[in-house]
């Protein structure tokens, strides 16, 4: 009859074990770090378009700020509408073809 070989734990196998479990915590640190440095990339990404949009709120708000002004009024009144002040002098100028 032939005899069942008996499993056996040898210094091979110890390190062919250890040698895979290097090489595969290696590939999970490598794709982890691909993966952080694209989610930094897309921070930096969004943190400019969040920058911008602060910005342009910024503005926004002085737009809105200036257009309860006077001055606008007054602004608006002469360029759009034609208005003069009581000592302004209007000329009217139209082209002819």
């Amino acid at each position: 009859m032939k005899q069942k070989r008996k499993f056996r734990i040898t210094p091979k196998f110890i390190a062919l074990l250890t040698v895979l479990c290097v090489v595969f915590a290696c590939m999970i640190y490598f794709s982890q770090e691909q993966k952080l440095n694209e989610i930094a990339a897309e921070e930096a990404l969004l943190q400019q378009e969040y920058e911008a949009m602060q910005n342009e709120e910024q503005r926004l708000e002085y737009m809105i700020e200036y257009a309860k002004s006077n001055e606008y009024l007054i602004q608006y009144a002469r360029e759009k509408l034609g208005f003069v002040l009581p000592d302004d002098i209007k000329f009217n100028i139209e082209e002819n073809d």
